[in-house]
């Protein structure tokens, strides 16, 4: 990690598959004249189980999170104008529907046409802050993390749930990228102050858990005991594969440190408190929850 106050620090993905070579997560993360941009998508396995001849025998979930992707990095290297980033993601579908076979062979529920979720935040630092926007469609997530806790920053689009709910509820998608039906890139200007870190998720990173606790508390957790930014990957992508049962995909961008001691620190207090309050508690997880979504939910 360079050491640069009020600059980007660091960015990476951590990924993994269930599957090897058919995980229907894709990710993206770039740094371009001091703009960044950090993504997660995740290809809807169950609509899309579609298999393609064409595409070696991939499933459209498959196929869309990837394309997808690709749209969205020609975006942030050709456009980076919000309201660009739709036409770029439709013609991304549009490529993978003239190329398609007709005849592909169905597994699974008949569904949508390519379908994926996408969570993108793009940014740049500007002094002591760090101006965002978060783009969105389906369940994959946006957060922040700050010496105050994980904020979810993008409302997933779920049939009457919270972060809390679904974890046991299964809501039903209402909203996702695809090419048979018509879907809505949300976006969502932000500003926050650095420093912080950024990130975007698929399900697979935090749908496994108890609560949305737990979610902060493997990162932190993992963070503090980390000796070093590489350490801390590693401990990520173990922790995520001892819980989930999906394939995973975090990105993740560190704004505004100088150093990783300095990232430990901010968090540290806070980890504290987290496994005191929550984690080693025998309290109904429900009511731990009533408290804790406060914070959680500030920029919802």
């Amino acid at each position: 990690m360079k050491k640069a106050n009020q600059e980007l620090n660091s960015i990476f993905s951590v990924a993994e598959e269930m599957v090897k070579n058919n995980g229907e997560d894709c990710f993206y993360y770039d740094v371009i004249d001091n703009n960044f941009i950090i993504a997660a998508l995740d290809g809807c396995g169950g609509s899309g189980s579609k298999k393609y001849e064409n595409y070696s025998g991939k499933t459209g979930a498959y196929i869309a999170s990837r394309a997808v992707c690709g749209g969205i990095k020609s975006w942030f290297c050709e456009s980076n104008k919000d309201s660009e980033l739709p036409k770029y993601i439709h013609e991304a579908l549009s490529v993978c529907k003239q190329h398609a076979d007709k005849a592909g062979r169905i597994m699974g529920s008949l569904g949508k046409a390519f379908p994926t979720t996408a969570s993108v935040i793009t940014g740049k630092m500007d002094g002591n802050k760090v101006d965002a926007t978060c783009y969105w469609a389906g369940d994959s997530r946006c957060y922040m993390l700050d010496a105050n806790g994980l904020h979810q920053l993008t409302a997933d689009d779920l049939d009457g749930q919270d972060a809390m709910s679904n974890l046991s509820n299964d809501g039903v998608m209402t909203n996702v990228i695809n090419a048979s039906t018509s879907f809505e890139v949300h976006n969502k200007k932000l500003s926050f102050k650095s420093p912080c870190i950024l990130l975007t998720a698929t399900d697979g990173c935090f749908g496994y858990l108890n609560s949305p606790m737990e979610f902060e508390y493997l990162l932190t957790d993992s963070l503090i005991k980390a000796k070093n930014l590489h350490e801390w990957k590693i401990a990520l992508n173990e922790r995520m594969h001892d819980v989930t049962g999906d394939d995973y995909t975090l990105s993740v961008a560190i704004c505004g440190f100088n150093d990783f001691g300095e990232i430990q620190g901010n968090y540290k207090k806070r980890n504290a408190y987290v496994t005191d309050t929550y984690i080693n508690q025998t309290t109904d997880v429900n009511a731990m929850w009533e408290i804790y979504k406060k914070e959680y939910s500030t920029y919802l």
